[in-house]
């Protein structure tokens, strides 16, 4: 099954982002520290999700609801309404065919559910009394797990060929590194 393999072969880079984000969440003082990791990933998922969906908006049943990056835009806002606007990170992933997609998005999918801890951490970090300017992290909220369990069915129906599950495998790594790259 794909999303088994995704697994298992992104574990050691996934340990590593998860490293950086926690001890960056852990730093949190100030909303305008908060506002910082807000853009650092609205830099890089943006540009990513439009290549991610460009290339599964036909095939993935949900993919308007999965798209996240407005979500970010709408925390900063909350925090800070004059902000203006946020220039794409340039380094991403390659995303050309479907697979690589897939393996883009299962970083992007997978986020969703260690969101909802940064999510808490966040709002006790900030003494904030409401969810509003966390969306971004809230992901799905009460859907979260039926969203992740809903992708990986789509993940493991596909009829991926071995190369395909490969470059699935290696686009996922190469959405780790580079996202740690770009907020590290």
């Amino acid at each position: 099954m794909l999303s088994e393999k995704l697994k298992e072969n992104t574990k050691v880079v996934h340990i590593e982002l998860e490293r950086i984000l926690v001890h960056k969440i852990k730093s949190i003082r100030t909303i305008d520290d908060y506002l910082e990791i807000l853009v650092g990933f609205y830099r890089f998922f943006a540009p990513l999700e439009k290549a991610i969906f460009f290339q599964l908006d036909k095939t993935l049943p949900d993919a308007v609801s999965r798209r996240k990056s407005e979500w970010i835009v709408e925390d900063i806002h909350y925090f800070d309404p004059s902000y203006s606007s946020v220039t794409p990170y340039a380094s991403t992933p390659v995303i050309q065919k479907p697979s690589h997609a897939v393996g883009a998005l299962y970083v992007m999918e997978g986020s969703t559910l260690g969101g909802q801890m940064i999510c808490k951490m966040i709002s006790q970090k900030l003494n904030l009394l409401t969810s509003r300017g966390l969306k971004f992290f809230s992901g799905y909220e009460d859907n979260t797990h039926v969203m992740w369990g809903n992708f990986k069915k789509f993940l493991n129906s596909g009829n991926w060929s071995q190369e395909e599950e490969k470059e699935a495998v290696d686009t996922a790594n190469r959405t780790f590194i580079l996202f740690k790259q770009s907020i590290d």
